[in-house]
């Protein structure tokens, strides 16, 4: 296989599964303006987009400002008023230290918000495993590639050596429009079906069978 020397993970429904908390983020911002909440599987599916991008997909008849407002609203019940659990998928703590001592490079490329990547990264303990992150409120979001494009010039790895490691449509197609591979996970948002198609590698079924393939 490709000798990659930077891998690119996403964060949400590929590191983390926080698809309840997200969604129940989302539902809770649209009740506090007395917005018709949004049907579940529809926020899973824009998972890994921005939050103001997600809105305004769910609400296209909304004006920006209301947009920008129910974004305040959601980030307020993500960081204080839902207490849904989040928790990393299996084998990620010990993947990635096993991935690090192989040599990798480690980043991330997320549609979350810096505060909200910075504030889970803590939690979790890992925010020393990664030597560059982008988010959402940082650069374009996916899937245009200007995350992945700062990634690569922090780095000074080649579009080649480098793999975007996601569970949507938006990780892979971003990947793609940087001139990178794109690996897809099928335990997050998108479906198996939908990845096939985009995915240089075999899809992953768990973050093990990733370490492995690498390692």
């Amino acid at each position: 296989m490709v000798p990659y020397r930077l891998l690119v993970f996403d964060w949400d429904g590929t590191l983390m599964d926080s698809r309840d908390k997200i969604v129940n983020c989302f539902i809770g911002a649209a009740r506090e303006y007395h917005i018709a909440p949004p049907d579940p599987d529809q926020v899973a599916q824009l998972i890994g987009l921005s939050i103001f991008e997600s809105f305004s997909i769910l609400y296209p008849q909304n004006p920006p400002e209301l947009s920008t407002r129910l974004v305040n609203i959601y980030g307020e019940y993500w960081r204080v008023r839902d207490k849904t659990p989040m928790v990393l998928f299996d084998g990620v703590r010990k993947g990635l230290g096993r991935l690090g001592q192989a040599g990798y490079l480690l980043s991330i490329a997320t549609g979350k918000s810096e505060n909200g990547l910075q504030k889970v990264l803590q939690e979790t303990g890992l925010a020393g495993c990664f030597v560059y992150t982008q988010c959402g409120d940082q650069s374009q979001p996916k899937p245009h590639p200007e995350m992945l494009q700062k990634t690569l010039a922090y780095t000074g790895i080649a579009s080649h050596e480098a793999v975007m490691i996601g569970d949507t449509t938006f990780d892979l197609e971003m990947a793609a429009s940087a001139g990178m591979d794109g690996w897809g996970v099928t335990y997050g948002s998108h479906s198996r079906k939908q990845l096939e198609g985009l995915s240089i590698l075999e899809l992953a079924n768990s973050f093990s069978d990733i370490v492995e393939v690498l390692c």
